[in-house]
Protein backbone atom coordinates (compact mmCIF):
# COMPACT_ATOMS: atom_id res chain seq x y z
CA UNK A 1 0.00 0.00 0.00
CA UNK A 2 1.20 2.97 -0.89
CA UNK A 3 0.14 4.95 2.27
CA UNK A 4 2.41 2.65 4.11
CA UNK A 5 5.55 3.25 2.04
CA UNK A 6 4.85 7.36 2.18
CA UNK A 7 5.62 6.90 6.17
CA UNK A 8 9.31 5.19 6.39
CA UNK A 9 9.42 5.15 10.65
CA UNK A 10 8.03 2.63 11.83
CA UNK A 11 7.16 4.77 15.04
CA UNK A 12 5.07 7.02 13.09
CA UNK A 13 3.42 4.43 10.97
CA UNK A 14 1.63 3.35 13.47
CA UNK A 15 -0.47 6.86 14.65
CA UNK A 16 -1.04 7.19 11.20
CA UNK A 17 -2.48 3.98 10.76
CA UNK A 18 -4.87 4.40 13.37
CA UNK A 19 -6.23 7.69 12.81
CA UNK A 20 -6.57 6.63 8.96
CA UNK A 21 -8.94 3.59 10.40
CA UNK A 22 -10.77 6.03 12.94
CA UNK A 23 -11.86 8.53 10.09
CA UNK A 24 -12.83 5.60 7.60
CA UNK A 25 -14.67 3.82 10.24
CA UNK A 26 -16.76 6.94 10.95
CA UNK A 27 -17.53 7.28 7.46
CA UNK A 28 -17.90 3.69 6.97
CA UNK A 29 -15.23 3.06 4.01
CA UNK A 30 -12.42 1.02 2.92
CA UNK A 31 -9.24 2.73 2.14
CA UNK A 32 -9.89 1.89 -1.59
CA UNK A 33 -13.40 3.31 -1.45
CA UNK A 34 -12.94 6.07 0.17
CA UNK A 35 -9.84 6.63 -2.75
CA UNK A 36 -12.07 5.99 -5.42
CA UNK A 37 -14.75 8.24 -4.31
CA UNK A 38 -12.72 10.92 -3.73
CA UNK A 39 -11.44 10.73 -7.24
CA UNK A 40 -15.23 11.04 -8.76
CA UNK A 41 -16.57 13.18 -6.45
CA UNK A 42 -13.51 15.26 -4.37
CA UNK A 43 -16.70 18.03 -3.12
CA UNK A 44 -18.49 15.34 -1.39
CA UNK A 45 -14.90 13.70 -0.18
CA UNK A 46 -13.94 17.48 0.97
CA UNK A 47 -17.53 17.27 2.94
CA UNK A 48 -16.77 14.19 4.11
CA UNK A 49 -13.65 15.29 5.17
CA UNK A 50 -14.73 18.63 6.94
CA UNK A 51 -17.55 17.17 8.92
CA UNK A 52 -15.34 14.30 10.66
CA UNK A 53 -13.15 17.13 11.43
CA UNK A 54 -16.36 19.00 12.61
CA UNK A 55 -17.23 16.39 15.12
CA UNK A 56 -13.29 16.03 15.80
CA UNK A 57 -13.40 19.83 17.23
CA UNK A 58 -16.61 18.94 19.24
CA UNK A 59 -14.74 16.62 21.03
CA UNK A 60 -11.43 19.17 21.17
CA UNK A 61 -13.84 21.71 23.11
CA UNK A 62 -15.60 18.69 25.51
CA UNK A 63 -12.07 18.51 26.21
CA UNK A 64 -11.93 15.12 25.11
CA UNK A 65 -8.72 15.43 22.55
CA UNK A 66 -6.35 18.33 22.03
CA UNK A 67 -6.75 20.19 18.83
CA UNK A 68 -3.12 19.17 17.57
CA UNK A 69 -4.73 15.48 17.95
CA UNK A 70 -7.30 16.60 15.18
CA UNK A 71 -4.43 18.16 12.95
CA UNK A 72 -2.33 14.62 12.90
CA UNK A 73 -5.85 13.43 11.90
CA UNK A 74 -6.08 15.52 8.91
CA UNK A 75 -2.18 14.63 7.80
CA UNK A 76 -3.11 10.89 7.94
CA UNK A 77 -5.89 11.43 5.35
CA UNK A 78 -4.49 14.04 3.28
CA UNK A 79 -1.18 11.62 2.94
CA UNK A 80 -3.88 8.82 1.68
CA UNK A 81 -5.05 11.12 -1.17
CA UNK A 82 -2.15 12.41 -2.04
CA UNK A 83 -0.39 9.15 -2.32
CA UNK A 84 -3.07 7.89 -4.86
CA UNK A 85 -3.09 11.20 -7.02
CA UNK A 86 -6.18 12.72 -5.60
CA UNK A 87 -6.06 16.41 -5.11
CA UNK A 88 -8.57 18.08 -2.95
CA UNK A 89 -9.33 21.95 -1.51
CA UNK A 90 -6.78 21.63 1.56
CA UNK A 91 -6.62 25.34 2.43
CA UNK A 92 -10.47 25.31 2.63
CA UNK A 93 -10.56 22.23 4.61
CA UNK A 94 -7.92 23.64 7.34
CA UNK A 95 -9.69 26.58 8.00
CA UNK A 96 -12.08 24.23 9.94
CA UNK A 97 -9.02 23.32 12.38
CA UNK A 98 -9.36 24.46 15.88
CA UNK A 99 -6.02 26.37 16.63
CA UNK A 100 -3.48 24.38 18.45
CA UNK A 101 -0.96 24.72 20.59
CA UNK A 102 2.71 24.26 19.57
CA UNK A 103 3.64 23.19 22.79
CA UNK A 104 2.74 20.79 25.28
CA UNK A 105 1.53 20.78 28.86
CA UNK A 106 2.99 17.61 30.40
CA UNK A 107 5.61 18.34 33.05
CA UNK A 108 8.84 16.53 33.79
CA UNK A 109 9.35 14.05 36.51
CA UNK A 110 10.83 15.51 39.57
CA UNK A 111 13.86 13.87 41.34
CA UNK A 112 12.04 12.44 44.01
CA UNK A 113 9.74 10.83 41.40
CA UNK A 114 12.32 9.63 39.74
CA UNK A 115 13.56 7.63 42.76
CA UNK A 116 10.12 6.44 43.72
CA UNK A 117 9.86 4.90 40.21
CA UNK A 118 13.11 3.08 40.10
CA UNK A 119 12.48 1.87 43.66
CA UNK A 120 9.01 0.92 42.46
CA UNK A 121 9.75 -0.90 39.44
CA UNK A 122 10.95 -4.08 38.24
CA UNK A 123 14.10 -5.46 37.11
CA UNK A 124 12.55 -4.67 33.41
CA UNK A 125 10.87 -1.34 34.23
CA UNK A 126 14.10 -0.10 36.56
CA UNK A 127 16.64 -0.21 33.47
CA UNK A 128 13.70 0.99 31.01
CA UNK A 129 13.04 4.11 33.38
CA UNK A 130 17.01 4.85 33.71
CA UNK A 131 17.65 4.39 29.64
CA UNK A 132 14.59 6.95 29.52
CA UNK A 133 15.71 9.85 31.33
CA UNK A 134 20.16 9.46 30.74
CA UNK A 135 18.98 8.68 26.66
CA UNK A 136 16.00 11.11 25.92
CA UNK A 137 14.91 8.42 23.38
CA UNK A 138 10.97 8.05 22.29
CA UNK A 139 9.05 5.43 23.97
CA UNK A 140 8.44 4.14 20.37
CA UNK A 141 12.15 3.90 20.06
CA UNK A 142 12.07 0.52 22.67
CA UNK A 143 10.34 -1.86 20.42
CA UNK A 144 13.49 -1.34 17.59
CA UNK A 145 16.62 -2.07 19.94
CA UNK A 146 18.35 -4.86 19.41
CA UNK A 147 21.23 -6.28 22.34
CA UNK A 148 23.64 -5.26 19.16
CA UNK A 149 22.41 -1.56 19.66
CA UNK A 150 23.75 -1.45 23.33
CA UNK A 151 27.63 -1.05 24.00
CA UNK A 152 29.14 -0.29 27.46
CA UNK A 153 32.29 2.41 26.88
CA UNK A 154 34.50 1.82 29.13
CA UNK A 155 38.30 4.20 30.10
CA UNK A 156 40.41 2.45 32.65
CA UNK A 157 38.74 -0.25 33.59
CA UNK A 158 35.38 1.60 34.23
CA UNK A 159 31.85 2.38 32.80
CA UNK A 160 31.54 5.77 31.85
CA UNK A 161 28.53 5.14 29.46
CA UNK A 162 26.23 3.16 27.50
CA UNK A 163 26.23 3.65 23.27
CA UNK A 164 22.89 3.05 21.86
CA UNK A 165 22.01 3.47 18.23
CA UNK A 166 18.32 4.52 18.03
CA UNK A 167 16.56 3.20 14.60
CA UNK A 168 19.09 1.21 13.33
CA UNK A 169 19.42 0.75 9.53
CA UNK A 170 16.43 3.02 9.36
CA UNK A 171 17.15 6.47 7.40
CA UNK A 172 16.25 7.85 10.71
CA UNK A 173 19.52 6.45 12.63
CA UNK A 174 21.34 7.97 15.21
CA UNK A 175 22.84 7.55 18.58
CA UNK A 176 22.98 8.51 21.78
CA UNK A 177 24.30 7.62 25.42
CA UNK A 178 23.15 6.25 28.76
CA UNK A 179 24.92 7.14 32.38
CA UNK A 180 26.65 4.13 33.83
CA UNK A 181 23.59 3.82 36.30
CA UNK A 182 21.89 2.56 33.33
CA UNK A 183 24.52 0.21 31.93
CA UNK A 184 24.00 -1.32 35.10
CA UNK A 185 20.37 -1.51 35.10
CA UNK A 186 20.32 -2.85 31.85
CA UNK A 187 23.10 -5.32 32.15
CA UNK A 188 21.49 -6.77 35.20
CA UNK A 189 18.08 -6.90 33.10
CA UNK A 190 19.68 -8.48 30.51
CA UNK A 191 21.59 -11.06 32.60
CA UNK A 192 18.19 -12.07 34.53
CA UNK A 193 16.61 -12.86 31.10
CA UNK A 194 19.83 -15.36 30.54
CA UNK A 195 19.42 -17.01 33.70
CA UNK A 196 15.59 -18.07 33.54
CA UNK A 197 16.33 -19.50 29.82
CA UNK A 198 16.81 -17.24 27.07
CA UNK A 199 18.97 -17.45 24.81
CA UNK A 200 20.12 -14.30 23.72
CA UNK A 201 21.64 -13.19 20.67
CA UNK A 202 22.89 -9.66 18.98
CA UNK A 203 19.78 -10.38 17.57
CA UNK A 204 17.34 -10.35 20.88
CA UNK A 205 15.16 -7.49 22.12
CA UNK A 206 17.00 -5.23 24.52
CA UNK A 207 13.93 -5.22 25.76
CA UNK A 208 11.39 -7.90 25.46
CA UNK A 209 7.61 -9.02 26.24
CA UNK A 210 7.18 -9.70 30.29
CA UNK A 211 7.64 -13.33 31.52
CA UNK A 212 6.87 -14.89 34.77
CA UNK A 213 9.78 -17.38 35.42
CA UNK A 214 8.29 -18.74 38.41
CA UNK A 215 5.09 -19.50 37.06
CA UNK A 216 6.94 -20.25 33.31
CA UNK A 217 4.51 -18.19 31.88
CA UNK A 218 6.36 -16.70 28.84
CA UNK A 219 4.95 -13.22 27.20
CA UNK A 220 2.80 -14.19 24.56
CA UNK A 221 1.37 -17.53 25.91
CA UNK A 222 2.15 -19.48 23.44
CA UNK A 223 3.18 -22.95 23.17
CA UNK A 224 6.71 -21.48 21.89
CA UNK A 225 6.60 -18.33 23.73
CA UNK A 226 9.97 -19.21 25.79
CA UNK A 227 12.09 -19.10 22.34
CA UNK A 228 10.16 -16.85 20.57
CA UNK A 229 10.77 -13.45 21.96
CA UNK A 230 8.88 -10.15 21.19
CA UNK A 231 9.97 -6.80 21.59
CA UNK A 232 8.27 -4.69 24.45
CA UNK A 233 6.08 -2.40 22.46
CA UNK A 234 5.26 1.36 22.88
CA UNK A 235 2.04 0.66 24.07
CA UNK A 236 3.40 -2.12 26.60
CA UNK A 237 5.63 0.58 27.58
CA UNK A 238 2.77 3.24 28.01
CA UNK A 239 0.81 0.22 30.35
CA UNK A 240 3.16 -0.57 32.41
CA UNK A 241 3.75 3.08 33.26
CA UNK A 242 -0.04 3.56 33.75
CA UNK A 243 0.21 0.85 35.91
CA UNK A 244 2.77 1.59 37.90
CA UNK A 245 2.19 5.22 38.35
CA UNK A 246 -1.24 4.33 39.77
CA UNK A 247 0.12 1.90 42.06
CA UNK A 248 2.75 4.24 43.82
CA UNK A 249 -0.09 7.61 43.69
CA UNK A 250 1.69 9.92 41.18
CA UNK A 251 -1.14 8.92 39.52
CA UNK A 252 -4.67 8.63 41.09
CA UNK A 253 -7.65 9.42 38.39
CA UNK A 254 -8.17 7.91 35.18
CA UNK A 255 -8.31 9.77 32.27
CA UNK A 256 -6.96 10.38 28.66
CA UNK A 257 -4.18 12.94 29.53
CA UNK A 258 -1.92 13.11 32.75
CA UNK A 259 0.36 15.69 33.79
CA UNK A 260 3.19 13.88 33.77
CA UNK A 261 3.38 10.92 30.69
CA UNK A 262 6.21 8.99 29.57
CA UNK A 263 7.22 12.38 27.33
CA UNK A 264 8.56 13.38 30.47
CA UNK A 265 11.21 11.68 30.61
CA UNK A 266 12.29 12.84 27.17
CA UNK A 267 11.65 16.32 28.98
CA UNK A 268 13.35 15.19 31.95
CA UNK A 269 16.80 14.71 30.20
CA UNK A 270 16.60 17.68 27.45
CA UNK A 271 16.19 20.00 30.97
CA UNK A 272 18.89 17.76 33.00
CA UNK A 273 21.26 18.63 29.69
CA UNK A 274 21.03 21.74 29.31
CA UNK A 275 20.87 22.97 32.71
CA UNK A 276 24.35 21.20 33.07
CA UNK A 277 25.90 23.33 30.67
CA UNK A 278 25.30 21.10 27.27
CA UNK A 279 25.08 22.83 23.88
CA UNK A 280 21.81 23.14 22.58
CA UNK A 281 22.83 21.87 19.41
CA UNK A 282 24.02 18.19 21.00
CA UNK A 283 21.21 18.14 23.05
CA UNK A 284 18.93 18.08 20.33
CA UNK A 285 21.28 15.71 18.26
CA UNK A 286 21.40 13.03 21.24
CA UNK A 287 17.47 13.23 20.98
CA UNK A 288 17.12 12.13 17.32
CA UNK A 289 15.71 15.88 16.26
CA UNK A 290 16.63 17.47 12.75
CA UNK A 291 19.16 20.21 13.04
CA UNK A 292 19.27 21.25 9.70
Amino acid sequence: MLFKAAVKNPATRDPYERRLINFLNTISMTPDEFVENAKMDAVKAEKNIISYVSTENARCEKGEITAATVGNALKAIRLLLEMNDVSLNWRKIRRVLPRARRYALDRIPTNNEIQEIVESADIRGRALTFVFISSGIREGAIEYFKISDYMRIERDGKTVAGRLTVYNGDPERYVTFINPAACDALDKYLEFRREHGEKTSSDSPLFRDKFDPVKGLYGHGKKDSKDVVIPMTAPAVRQYYNRLLFSIGIRNQKKRRHEFSIHGFRKFFKTKAELGGMKPINVETLMGHSIG
